[in-house]
């Protein structure tokens, strides 16, 4: 019995390969999914009141996370108010926050760039509308 040829070493060597795409693909999926999703938010509008002197956002959770923590808002670089305990419940429908910034020079009918922070680290911008 001689040695094996270069057409059995090729063969030997795709079937080797096969196998292993076949193990990496395999612990890929795995992986992928047994981890958990992150927190995502949608603003769907967003209005500063100088009247008021309050930021008005409406947001949407769609999930995976069920409730979604609000860490801050700012409104042209100027931090709003947000109680200790803010979340954004997961459903389809908008939620109301609101939320006081104090005062920011503005005219009426202008905007102002705002960023949405959560508790997970994630950011948000948005641009809101001034209204009187």
């Amino acid at each position: 019995m001689k040695g094996l040829t270069s057409i059995e070493l090729a063969i030997l060597l795709a079937i080797i390969i096969v196998i292993a795409v076949a193990v990496g693909w395999y612990m890929y999926t795995t992986f992928l999914s047994s981890t958990t999703g992150a927190a995502k938010v949608e603003i769907v509008s967003a209005q500063y009141s100088i009247s008021a002197k309050n930021l008005t956002l409406q947001v949407i959770n769609p999930g995976p996370v069920n409730n979604v923590g609000v860490a801050s808002i700012t409104l042209a670089g100027q931090q709003c108010s947000v109680g200790s305990s803010l979340t954004i419940p997961m459903q389809s429908s908008p939620v109301t926050i609101t939320v006081s910034c104090g005062s920011i020079p503005a005219a009426v009918g202008s905007t102002l760039q705002g960023t949405l922070t959560l508790t997970s680290g994630a950011s948000y911008p948005f641009v809101a509308t001034v209204v009187s």
